[in-house]
Order: C-alpha cells, then sequence, then structure tokens
C-alpha cells in the first residue's frame, strides 16, 4: 500500500485564504494523504469552515484548540498525525498539485529523513513572482550534505522554512522535534537548525512547489517583536552546535554567522525606530543586545557587505545611541527615496 502523507496546516482568523488552501489539498495527484486543518482558536468563520470540509471529505481532520500560536498548533497537528510522512503548509499560500507526489517519491527512493523542494515568492503588493530554485538537486548523507550543499540551501533560504519540506514523520518523533512556543518569531529557522542536527539521509529537490505570498511591508518580520533577539540568537547557539559536529565546518559557521549578524542588524534597526519605545529604554534594549557574546562572536565569523561595516564596528564598540541614530537617518534616506 502506499504510503501515507499528513499534511498539517495551523489556521488563525484565516477564512479568506481557506477555500484557496483547501483546493490546493485536493489538487493533489497523490490520493493517500490526510490534511489535518488546525483552528487555532480562530473567531472568524474560520471553525465553520473547516468543519464544513471535514463534513465533505473524510481526508480533511480538523483540530479546534485555544489561541497558542503558531508553534503550538504545528505541534498539535503533528502530535495527531497518522501518516508515515508528513508535509508543513501555511493557509494563505499555494501548492502545485505535484508536490506530494514527487517528494514522496524522492523520500522513499533514498529513504529521506528529509525532503527540502524549491519556491516561488509572489509578491502580493508588486505583483513580482520569483522563482527561488537551486541550480542542481542533492541525495546523500548527513556528511555529504553538510560539506556540499548546505550552504547553497541557506544562500537560496531553502534552509530556512517548514513549508517546504516532507519529513519522514518517525524521524520527527523519534528524535522529539518540535516547534518551541516560547519563541515568538524565526521558530522556524529554530526548528530547521535542530532538525538537520540529527537528520542522516537528506534530499534536496531544486523544483518548485511551494508558492510563498509576501508583502512588500507589514510582515511580522518587519515589525518590533518581543523576544525577537532571544529568538534569532537560540537559532543561532542551535546553528552553531550543527556545525560543531563536523571537522570543516569554517565556512559553514561563517554563513550562519552571517546570518545571525544580519537577523540581529534587523532587530537593532526596529528598536531605534519604534515610536512607542522611550530612548532610554531603546538604549538599554541596544546596549544588552551589543554585549551579548554570542552576537559578538558572530560578528568576528561574519562576512557582511561594506554597507554594513558602519553597523557592525558601533555593535561591536556597544555605541547604543550612535545606533539609533544611525537608523533613524536611514530611515528618513529611505522614505525619502520612496517619495522620489
Amino acid at each position: 500500500m502506499d504510503k501515507k502523507v499528513s499534511v498539517i496546516v495551523p489556521i488563525y482568523n484565516g477564512e479568506k485564504y481557506i477555500d484557496r488552501c483547501c483546493k490546493s489539498l485536493l489538487s493533489q495527484t497523490y490520493k493517500n494523504t490526510e490534511f489535518i486543518l488546525v483552528d487555532d482558536g480562530s473567531v472568524d468563520r474560520t471553525p465553520q469552515m473547516c468543519d464544513s470540509y471535514a463534513q465533505k471529505d473524510e481526508r480533511f481532520v480538523v483540530i479546534h484548540q485555544e489561541n497558542r500560536g503558531l508553534s503550538a498548533a504545528r505541534n498539535a497537528g503533528t502530535d495527531r498525525a497518522t501518516g508515515d510522512y508528513i508535509v508543513y503548509f501555511d493557509v494563505d499560500d499555494e501548492i502545485s498539485p505535484l508536490l506530494i507526489e514527487d517528494n514522496i517519491k524522492l523520500a522513499l527512493e533514498h529513504d529521506a529523513d528529509v525532503v527540502m523542494y524549491c519556491f516561488l515568492y509572489d509578491n502580493l503588493d508588486t505583483g513580482e513572482r520569483i522563482e527561488n530554485c537551486i541550480d542542481e538537486g542533492f541525495a546523500g548523507d548527513n556528511v555529504q550534505f553538510f560539506n556540499n550543499f548546505l550552504i547553497r540551501t541557506i544562500d537560496h533560504e531553502v534552509f530556512n522554512a517548514p513549508w517546504n519540506k516532507l519529513y519522514k514523520l518517525k524521524f520527527i518523533r523519534d528524535n522529539d522535534l518540535r516547534f518551541l512556543p516560547e519563541y515568538p518569531i524565526y521558530e522556524d529557522i529554530i526548528f530547521a537548525a535542530r532538525m538537520l542536527k540529527v537528520a542522516k539521509k537528506i534530499v534536496v529537490n531544486n523544483n518548485c512547489y511551494y508558492t510563498y505570498y509576501v508583502r512588500s511591508s507589514g510582515s511580522l518580520i518587519s515589525k518590533y517583536v518581543d523576544g525577537y533577539f532571544d529568538s534569532v540568537t537560540k537559532f543561532y547557539k542551535c546553528a552553531i552546535s550543527y556545525c560543531r559536529q563536523y571537522e570543516n565546518n569554517k565556512s559553514q559557521l561563517i554563513r550562519f554567522s552571517s546570518l545571525y549578524v544580519k537577523l540581529v542588524t534587523t532587530n537593532l534597526k526596529q528598536i531605534s525606530c519604534k515610536k512607542e519605545l522611550s530612548i532610554g529604554v531603546k538604549r538599554r534594549k541596544i546596549r544588552s543586545i551589543c554585549n551579548n557574546r554570542s552576537l559578538q562572536n558572530a560578528i568576528k565569523l561574519a562576512e557582511l557587505g561594506i554597507r554594513k561595516k558602519l553597523i557592525i564596528s558601533l555593535i561591536r564598540h556597544r555605541a547604543d545611541l550612535l545606533i539609533i541614530i544611525f537608523y533613524k537617518i536611514m530611515k528618513k534616506l529611505d522614505e525619502s527615496n520612496w517619495r522620489k
């Protein structure tokens, strides 16, 4: 009998997207599936819409729970899954009809713990669609992947998200791989680093199967979030732990350090430009970040463009007030250029 695949869809107030999401699910050419819709305490029509699909097709399973966040919703779906493999799918995105069929074939052919696949960016504000594809695929063990292919997956952001991967469910459960609700943002790259640390057989499919809808502005990662720095620092520590399993890890450490520093500078910009925070609070927050040992160590390893040199120097010297001034000036310049 064909292996069963569970698709886990966390939903919070997703009534605008549910029909398109379920259409994507029902269009899958691979039929031995279950679709687990996790209603995370929605207050719109999400609960009723999910229940309606479950009444029409027995492959739909609905979980209703109090609002506990994206990580808890994904965990609830994983706990409920009865498939041999699982796929995570965000309700406001879209997937190709061949996603499961093509990637389960690769998983079975190579007995893979995880199959990664590429995706499209679709900017809803500009209408721009960009294929985020790697030029070739990969199949091999963890050592081959780390040495020869990891950096490509980081550079193309194929490493990052849980929704462009098919996982063996036994692998997820045996290694107690769960999303960590205590981290409010970037829980996806924390999960990715922890997952790759224990994966033994890995496949990368360089074809695109997932459409990730984005906006030019207003996304969660562009806004100030309490706990952002703790989240990305947790990711970095997990990534460093992963790299230290291998002897020849310099290039990989540099890549992860560069990614971490970029994420932290985004957080510094958010803090500096948030009107609701007093100057005293901003300085304390920024000073605390600059004093962090993980960040100072990452700066020594990171390879960043020339435009980052000034902010890196300010971080290195714990110049909190100058960091705030720098980002306020940069914001005004960006706004001025936008008006032109």
